[in-house]
């Protein structure tokens, strides 16, 4: 793939900007609060160029996720190629699912409970369909690191991989949830910084399917 053309880049630059200027408002407002007029006014674009660009509301929310799943699938990547042993990788996948969440807190989920869109990928914009496969590939990097893990036999041979995937997700992101609701109690209760109690959190978590625990 070729270099992109003067036009390219300006109009790259110019959505990118667009983004920007919803991610603080929805962060600012909420969602639902947020008008195009806001996001005119917040980019200093008008109504036309912003539809020059985007469909809608909703399809700006759309890029915004599908912009923050990318960064996550990059990052869960590095973690899974840059640590050897199983326990470092996840430990980085949680850092990396940490970061993801408080930088782009419009995730997968918000799209869902917000009904902005049926997930339905017959029906779906090209850019929702990105979305899907984005929530499926990093899935299957989780689930070639499980498999790796149990390869090299720090992870259980009885684990269904795939579905560990998903378990060890959900059970990640209530951690993560959990920190940033009630963190600041927990670590003053029991003397600790958020980043120790996330390290027990961590660790309860993953010991649930080592060999030996850590």
């Amino acid at each position: 793939m070729g270099q992109m053309t003067r036009k390219e880049a300006v109009a790259a630059l110019h959505r990118a900007r667009i983004l920007t200027a919803a991610e603080k408002l929805f962060s600012e407002k909420g969602y639902a609060q947020t008008t195009i007029d806001d996001i005119s006014k917040a980019s200093e674009y008008s109504r036309r160029t912003l539809y020059a660009y985007y469909e809608s509301k909703e399809d700006i929310l759309h890029h915004i996720i599908e912009k923050g799943l990318r960064s996550l699938k990059k990052d869960i990547e590095s973690a899974a190629n840059d640590n050897i042993e199983f326990a470092c990788a996840y430990r980085a996948v949680c850092t990396a699912k940490k970061r993801y969440r408080k930088e782009y807190p419009y995730s997968l989920e918000t799209l869902k409970r917000s009904g902005a869109v049926k997930i339905e990928q017959t029906a779906a914009s090209d850019t929702v369909k990105n979305i899907l496969c984005l929530g499926t590939e990093i899935n299957e990097i989780l689930e070639a690191l499980i498999l790796r893990g149990q390869k090299s036999g720090e992870v259980r041979k009885d684990v269904n991989p795939l579905l560990t995937v998903y378990v060890l997700s959900a059970s990640l992101d209530s951690l993560l949830a959990l920190a940033e609701t009630k963190g600041e109690f927990i670590c003053m209760q029991n003397g600790m910084t958020e980043e120790e109690f996330l390290d027990y959190g961590f660790r309860q978590i993953i010991n649930s399917i080592l060999e030996v625990r850590i």
